[in-house]
């Protein structure tokens, strides 16, 4: 057998855990397109795609931060750069779709701003808090995992401060506390959806702790210069391709437990896939995985309505409710391909533009900014 390539030292960035990020956020936009290709099958369960997100942040966050995070001053740098990587993009995204809604009130006037797009969840979008409540998926939908996010990064910066070191070892016993609370949920005076709304979020926070505790695997692992064989990415692979096209049926939080090893193992960067996803164009697709997130939903929006006004126009059947979704079908697989290519396209240039002139430019200053307050408290 040969020997194990060298793992990626620890000061590096996690390239291969990038390029994950960009495959699953292409496997989310497929699951909102929800159109009947030939890989339907695989896609659609894309919505796993946020557990590997989450659990995938927790661990990049907490090998960025650990130690670093040991004074309020530090604490604070840190909740400004999370706050200047999340909100510029959100705002902006959510500023198109205000306006959208204002060109829907005044073209039907009593439409606008009812059902999911009210004042009331707009405010709560604004601020990133309705991710924990009953109107989760309002405005820009994507955007509720993105305010457990916020608000995960917050909670480590305070288990930071009060655990140090022992902050992976906290977060274990956190994701467990949260498991527990998943599997034996305790009676609360909620509504069925809030309970569902609820659930969902706590599951994300398990994912996120969980992550957190790979890291200190990983950390231990290396101390004693252990690393996987290289060949163990293939079965890696194989399991995220199984959870995907299994996750229904597979047993409660094994997919969590599934990522944080899958996780954990590419971390290491020592085989085949490793080198691929280091490639170019799995990179360029790492690099604006959030972007691709969080603007999609304009882009599936859109083809939706195309496609509905083709049927229309061609009196053809292009809708089938599947498992209570909305299934696109004009044209069969072969056409169905087609537009989730087309649709791909031009979420991935759009992510390209809104990355360059929006996210980057604002996290840079953003974190400029950080810096002075940083030397302002040394």
């Amino acid at each position: 057998m040969a020997a194990p390539a060298s793992p990626a030292p620890p000061s590096a960035r996690f390239a291969a855990l990038d390029a994950w990020r960009g495959v699953c956020a292409l496997a989310v936009v497929l699951f909102h397109l929800n159109a009947g290709t030939h890989g339907h099958r695989w896609l659609n369960n894309g919505y796993v795609a946020v557990d590997f997100f989450f659990v995938l942040s927790g661990f990049v966050i907490a090998s960025a931060y650990q130690g670093r995070i040991n004074a309020l001053a530090e604490a604070a740098r840190y909740a400004v750069r999370r706050v200047g990587r999340l909100f510029p993009l959100h705002l902006a995204v959510l500023g198109v779709y205000l306006l959208l809604e204002i060109h829907r009130g005044l073209d039907h006037p009593g439409l606008g701003f009812t059902g999911t797009r009210t004042w009331p969840a707009f405010w709560l979008d604004v601020f990133l808090l309705q991710g924990f409540g009953a109107q989760q998926l309002s405005w820009n939908e994507p955007a509720w995992s993105i305010s457990v996010e916020l608000w995960s990064n917050m909670a480590l910066a305070l288990l930071a401060l009060a655990t140090r070191r022992a902050l992976p070892w906290v977060c274990a016993f956190i994701a467990g506390l949260l498991a527990w609370a998943l599997i034996s949920p305790p009676p609360l005076p909620l509504s069925q959806a809030q309970v569902d709304h609820l659930a969902s979020a706590v599951t994300c926070m398990m994912d996120f702790s969980l992550g957190v505790a790979a890291f200190g695997l990983h950390q231990f692992a290396r101390r004693r210069g252990w690393s996987p064989h290289g060949a163990l990415e293939w079965p890696a692979l194989g399991l995220a391709l199984v959870v995907f096209a299994f996750a229904p049926a597979l047993p409660n939080l094994s997919t969590s437990l599934a990522f944080g090893l899958i996780v954990s193992l590419f971390a290491f960067e020592t085989g085949p896939v490793s080198r691929a996803l280091r490639r170019p164009v799995p990179q360029a697709l790492g690099t604006t995985s959030y972007s691709i997130y969080l603007t999609h939903s304009l882009y599936t929006l859109a083809t939706f309505n195309l496609i509905k006004q083709a049927g229309l126009a061609l009196h053809q059947p292009w809708l089938l409710d599947s498992e209570g979704r909305d299934l696109l079908i004009l044209g069969g697989p072969w056409a169905m391909d087609a537009a989730a290519l087309a649709c791909l396209a031009v979420v991935i240039t759009s992510s390209r533009l809104t990355y360059r002139w929006i996210e980057d430019p604002a996290r840079l200053a953003i974190n400029r900014w950080s810096n002075r307050i940083g030397r302002r408290a040394a």
